[in-house]
């Protein structure tokens, strides 16, 4: 039973070791910022900044400025 179960475990920790988290995509609607999609996807206890980095350099951005009807790629961390 437990060659068994060491072994399930062995192979669902061999299949997502290497699998890369999916993104999500999301697009900007009228009014949004950075911040305030960064702070939608970040717990309460947590600092939105790095969250608005990844964001950032998920879809390279130069600046903070995105614009209705963007599509912008949301890593996984966010």
């Amino acid at each position: 039973m437990f060659a068994a179960a060491a072994l399930a475990g062995a192979l669902y920790v061999g299949g997502v070791a290497g699998a890369e988290p999916e993104s999500v995509h999301y697009t900007v609607a009228p009014g949004d910022t950075l911040w305030e999609i960064a702070i939608d996807h970040t717990a309460v206890w947590e600092d939105p900044r790095p969250k608005v980095e990844a964001i950032r350099e998920a879809n390279d951005l130069s600046g903070y400025e995105i614009y209705p009807g963007m599509s912008l790629k949301l890593p996984s961390t966010v």
